[in-house]
């Protein structure tokens, strides 16, 4: 029997009317004492935001009423919570007041909205709890399971937790919201191709439909028609309804959660809304976007708010007592078996590397190595041979037999929906790591990364492989200079450049335990194993490589080079070329660098050099320089970097042309060749 057959009965449109007057009263009130905030689509998405949070299904079997949402206000971050992502995080007066409505926190605190220490930001920021001090610290908003903001991650953050469910095997299902802008970003549209590709069918999507944006009618600025057609071309199982009709909502609320077993599709609603829904003089008004009601406006909209919340009041008592809700389902705890990281990393030593090898491979082995450590999940985007990650898809095939070992999944190339596909999973407690060329992950993903990654500080290892001049032949648009200047601009986040394939095997044992945003740089071409026995540098075969630390690997008293990546090769050159006597730092860690280190070498000799093939702003050089003014330390300083773009042709041509060979090191540098 459909839903509606049941819906007169149990006064549930009533109710829930009576429920969403409430909430738009309430959201304007304090909108408009706060002075701020978006009020066109805060009152076009309320209905819906209504039926998820208190809207009610009727189960045939039990002949019980259950709620729309399996969650628990008091445990927040409950693992087998429904998740609801609200990807027009402009529409956050509405979410808040219903979450306030729903118990996740205390009204009074809608008092405070945007205010200096409130955790209602402008845009909804992700709950989360940390152990600290023998306490715990509590950020963002209890009830948020995810940022939102910009515009168009929303559809990714959805698939990314569908993802987890689905490997992970939970449970709950995920309901995402969208706007008419959030459909004019590309990013949304990998997203809507992904999902019902890679059978994410636990995802059930509403398009609040208001036709309005920022500077007009969507129809006239980006026109998104014939909107049904395109979603069910992606795959999708479309509906289209009015987004301001319960009976309408909650039968598709309905239907989504009793075919999940049966459908392998995700469902879009298309929800037609009236933008300002429920204050006239709100309704279809682009001018209403971000602008609050002035208090006389707000006024008369509340006493007409009002009445109607009288009149629904008056007649839901003439259907009497509406029909009891069954308790909240349980769901059973899916939990990783412990496992114990260290012990893994102790019965999984790295190989010996006794040939010329890219970083990139040594950094595969080391994946595939410690691999058995369940919370890693690996994401590529058409990249993962050229990233090196064979070893480890080897291992865990997207396809697997068992689903246990189905720990990776390329998403062909979609750079932004990967990286916050792989935010959304860390939210979950994961450790995803997401690869691509070093250009696009840090390029075109950037913001992604900023959004979804840093701010929310998510244990996500990025990976960028084919970085540098010494990517060759490639040219320029694919030659990754800026990558490492782009990532120092992000709080919270480390940068790591293995100098040889070795050092990228073992760096692994503490990129894993290591927790928050990390950017692993790697490179294309194979290159000398520095820490091997016998090699021809004299290098130490050290044992261990750390986030924060350096390694001295030449001992000098006038001048120290401080280098990341296999560019060291170029800097040992130098040094065995000149009559000075030239120190050589190998700093992989960037970011934390190993400030001691650098202090006590700038110190020692009173001349330190880097030596990196990035661009020469916002990359190692300007790392040390802060670490040395930090220090108060005055040397004198040198960088010999990439100092604008180069052109294709071989890695050794190019360091040659553009000043990163041992020869032209030396002759930047003015140093002295030794004599033949």
């Amino acid at each position: 029997m459909p839903i509606n057959e049941h819906l007169g009965a149990a006064s549930e449109v009533k109710r829930l009317e009576l429920l969403a007057t409430r909430i738009r009263r309430d959201s304007m009130e304090w909108v408009t004492k706060s002075k701020v905030g978006h009020v066109g689509g805060a009152l076009s998405v309320t209905d819906i935001l209504t039926a998820i949070y208190f809207g009610r299904t009727y189960d045939e079997k039990k002949q019980v009423w259950e709620p729309v949402l399996v969650n628990d206000p008091l445990q927040p971050l409950w693992p087998e919570r429904d998740r609801v992502i609200l990807s027009k995080g402009h529409a956050s007066p509405a979410w808040y007041t219903a979450l306030a409505h729903a118990g996740y926190f205390s009204k009074e605190v809608l008092k405070i909205y945007r205010k200096i220490d409130s955790p209602l930001e402008g845009h909804p920021i992700m709950y989360q709890a940390m152990a600290r001090d023998g306490g715990m610290e509590e950020h963002g908003i209890r009830g948020v399971d995810f940022n939102s903001g910009s515009l168009g991650h929303g559809m990714s953050v959805a698939a990314g937790m569908a993802l987890n469910a689905k490997a992970y095997g939970h449970e709950y299902l995920v309901y995402a919201l969208m706007g008419d802008g959030d459909l004019q970003e590309g990013m949304t549209w990998e997203a809507l191709m992904c999902i019902p590709n890679k059978g994410l069918n636990r995802v059930m999507a509403f398009i609040d439909y208001n036709h309005l944006q920022v500077d007009g009618r969507s129809d006239d600025l980006q026109c998104l028609d014939p909107l049904a057609d395109k979603l069910k071309a992606f795959n999708w199982e479309v509906r289209e309804i009015g987004g301001h009709d319960f009976s309408q909502i909650l039968d598709c609320l309905h239907y989504f959660k009793t075919s999940r077993k049966d459908c392998r599709k995700p469902l879009m609603v298309v929800a037609n809304t009236v933008k300002g829904k429920g204050v006239e003089i709100c309704e279809d008004v682009c001018a209403f976007h971000a602008v609050p009601l002035s208090p006389e406006q707000f006024g008369a909209a509340a006493r007409d708010l009002d009445r109607r919340m009288d009149a629904l009041e008056s007649e839901l008592k003439s259907l009497g007592r509406p029909a009891e809700t069954a308790p909240r389902r349980t769901r059973k705890t899916v939990s990783l078996k412990p496992q114990s990281l260290d012990e893994i990393i102790a019965n999984n030593p790295a190989p010996d590397y006794d040939k010329p090898t890219a970083t990139r491979l040594g950094y595969g082995s080391g994946l595939a190595r410690l691999g058995e450590y369940r919370p890693v999940f690996v994401l590529n985007a058409d990249l993962a041979s050229p990233c090196g990650t064979d070893a480890y898809i080897a291992k865990y095939p997207e396809h697997a037999a068992d689903p246990l070992f189905r720990r990776s999944m390329n998403l062909g190339v979609q750079e932004a929906n990967m990286v916050t596909m792989g935010a959304a999973m860390a939210s979950c407690g994961k450790m995803p790591f997401v690869h691509s060329f070093g250009i696009f992950i840090t390029g075109r993903a950037w913001e992604m990364v900023r959004q979804d990654i840093c701010y929310p500080n998510l244990n996500v290892k990025i990976v960028g492989s084919h970085t540098g001049i010494a990517l060759g032949e490639y040219g320029v648009s694919h030659q990754s200079i800026e990558d490492v200047g782009v990532m120092r601009t992000l709080p919270n986040m480390s940068i790591v450049e293995p100098s040889d394939a070795r050092q990228a095997d073992l760096l692994m044992n503490s990129i894993m335990r290591h927790e928050g945003p990390l950017y692993l740089r790697l490179g294309r071409n194979p290159t000398e194993v520095f820490y091997r026995a016998d090699n021809p540098y004299k290098v130490p075969l050290f044992e261990e490589f750390e986030l924060g630390k350096g390694y001295k690997v030449r001992q000098g008293s006038d001048l120290t080079l401080i280098c990341s990546g296999p560019i060291l090769a170029e800097a040992l050159k130098a040094a065995d070329m000149v009559t000075e006597s030239v120190a050589v730092i190998d700093m992989p860690s960037i970011r934390p660098l190993d400030d001691e280190l650098v202090a006590s070498e700038a110190r020692s000799t009173g001349w330190v050099a880097t030596v990196q093939d990035h661009y020469i702003r916002g990359g190692l050089s300007d790392e040390v320089l802060s670490s040395l003014a930090a220090s108060r330390i005055s040397c004198r300083f040198d960088a010999i970097a990439v100092e604008g773009y180069a052109k294709s042709g071989s890695a050794a041509d190019l360091y040659e042309r553009y000043g990163l060979s041992a020869r032209r090191i030396v002759e930047r540098l003015g140093l002295s060749l030794k004599q033949e």
